[in-house]
């Protein structure tokens, strides 16, 4: 009798766990589709240009499009509780998306594809506590970045052995690391380099 009661204990713990991982992901997803909204809000009132990220904190896409976002988004997914508090988001930007030197956003209409490039990511726990990625100093010969320096920056496995990006078009995608490994070995990557 206390073995089988056991048994549903364990049982009944496993799935709520997963349950729990579940709707972590779940809110997760909604925290990205609330930003993909505010961007493609803040860019058609200013004239196409996405939102710009610089590292002192007055400029960030999180101040920029605070108004967009609501006061009811933390910059925080809720799968990474253990991230250290002083990470103030765990989503970071993709810094290909900004110009070089002054880290203004780019006009949307230099991406060429909009559907496969991605603008948030979840960052790496030990990664920088900055709201942007630093992908720009990682890339090698033709705008390549090897999955190595990419998962130096991004969580490739935020929810189990995948992780949720927002692409700039607004949709978003669950990739395993396998896909992201595809996708920046294509001949033409468009999942960085606008």
């Amino acid at each position: 009798m206390i073995a089988i009661v056991g048994v549903l204990t364990t049982l009944a713990y496993a799935g709520v766990g997963a349950a729990i991982g579940k709707g972590n992901a779940t809110r997760c997803l909604a925290n990205m589709r609330q930003v993909g909204t505010a961007i493609q809000t803040f860019a058609g009132e200013n004239g196409g240009r996405l939102p710009s990220v610089d590292h002192g904190l007055q400029i960030s896409w999180t101040n920029t499009l605070a108004t967009y976002l609501g006061t009811n988004f933390i910059g925080r997914c809720p799968s990474l509780q253990k991230y250290p508090e002083q990470m103030r988001v765990t989503y970071g930007w993709n810094d290909m998306l900004v110009e070089p030197m002054t880290w203004e956003g780019l006009q949307l209409t230099r991406v060429t594809q909009t559907s496969a490039t991605i603008v948030l990511a979840e960052k790496q726990a030990g990664g920088n506590l900055l709201d942007h990625f630093h992908f720009r100093t990682s890339l090698g010969i033709r705008g390549r970045l090897s999955m190595a320096a990419f998962e130096g920056e991004v969580n490739t496995t935020a929810h189990g052995s995948k992780a949720n990006y927002l692409f700039l078009d607004g949709h978003i995608e669950s990739l395993s690391p396998n896909d992201v490994r595809s996708r920046l070995a294509s001949t033409n990557p468009r999942l960085l380099v606008p």
